[in-house]
């Protein structure tokens, strides 16, 4: 502790912030009524989202999996695997 500089709590302060959350929340605002997270695919062409306000929700694993499943939208399981062969990421 005495080596530490700068400290920053994760507060819903700290997150409104610099994650720029309102209120400093997480995940999106959903109306009792709609009961659903948003997809992936957008009205642009080509662009895609993915995080905690998408599905499968809040958590890291949850937008872990948003990102692989943006990325299946995008390509299939054999060219993504097949370009992570080139990289030699596993």
């Amino acid at each position: 502790r005495q080596r530490v500089k700068v400290a920053l709590p994760a507060t819903p302060l700290t997150h409104r912030r610099f994650n720029r959350r309102d209120a400093g929340t997480y995940g999106p605002f959903l109306p009792a009524t709609s009961g659903q997270l948003m997809g992936h695919s957008t009205p642009l062409d080509g662009f895609y989202v993915c995080g905690d306000s998408t599905f499968p929700g809040i958590g890291v694993p949850a937008v872990a999996a948003s990102g692989m499943i943006t990325a299946h939208s995008i390509l299939d399981v054999q060219t993504h695997w097949a370009n992570l062969d080139k990289l030699r990421i596993r």
